[in-house]
């Protein structure tokens, strides 16, 4: 009995563990993904809490987008022939930005984005602090921020017209998966790309690379979006998993040697 009421403390402590200061009993919330496309109907543009558009589930306006969009989250747009320009503008951050047939003007003016993509003809100016924007084919691309890297990917051509404003650390040219050219440190306002080819001065650039620059990966995606991942468990989750089993271990114990 003695021995019982000794765990029993023990386990009390442990779950009371994860009630104190510097611990937290919530995981982390999975990122959400919204799909953006203009809805005829509606003359506008609308939004669905979903990695594609399903026409058969409610929308809301791009207010919508912006009331509910939080740091972390994932925005899709998912554009055609005809649509009209499209401005988003929310203070969030995005771990990933895609448009995809967008062949009008998409401007994101929001919180950092860690990767763009511009995918199939798509015209974007990203106003965004951006770490990584991806260019496929034949799109277009004005990158209005410093960026740590731009990258150049031919699925089916080598024909984007690409202007960056600020610096870029890195650019990559990507042909089906093998990069080609892996170019570094480029100074504000002079990166330039025309029907795929660069136009920057090469003493504007470096053919060598840095510890900081030297680290970005080709990516050989067909233009999908990159799936998030989801958040991890805080440790303070698992120490009361721990106390709960314990715990219902001891009771048990008790019962059978009652």
């Amino acid at each position: 009995m003695k021995a019982l009421k000794k765990l029993l403390v023990t386990v009390a402590a442990i779950a009371g563990m994860a009630f104190l200061p510097g611990f937290t009993m919530t995981a982390k919330a999975a990122p959400t993904t919204y799909t953006v496309k203009y809805v005829p109907a509606y003359s506008e543009w609308r939004a669905q809490p979903l990695s594609t558009w399903d026409e058969g589930a409610g929308h809301g306006d791009v207010e919508y987008l912006k009331v509910n969009v939080k740091d972390g989250d994932v925005v899709v747009v998912q554009g055609s022939a005809g649509d009209p320009a499209l401005n988003l503008q929310f203070s969030a951050s995005l771990s990933n930005f895609t448009v995809v047939s967008a062949t009008n003007y998409v401007t994101i003016e929001s919180g950092e984005i860690t990767d763009a993509y511009v995918l199939k003809g798509s015209v974007v100016d990203v106003k965004s602090k951006c770490k990584n924007v991806y260019v496929y084919d034949n799109s277009v691309c004005n990158v209005r921020q410093n960026a740590d890297l731009i990258q150049l990917v031919k699925v089916s051509s080598m024909e984007m017209n690409v202007l960056a404003n600020g610096t870029v650390a890195r650019c990559q040219f990507v042909d089906n998966g093998n990069v080609t050219k892996d170019l570094y440190s480029f100074g504000k306002d002079t990166f330039r790309v025309e029907k795929g080819e660069l136009k920057t001065a090469a003493a504007n650039y470096s053919t060598t690379g840095t510890a900081t620059t030297s680290s970005g990966k080709a990516q050989t995606t067909n233009g999908a979006a990159v799936s998030p991942k989801t958040g991890e468990s805080s440790h303070a989750i698992w120490l009361f998993v721990i106390a709960v089993i314990c715990l219902a271990g001891a009771f048990a114990s008790k019962k059978k040697f009652a």
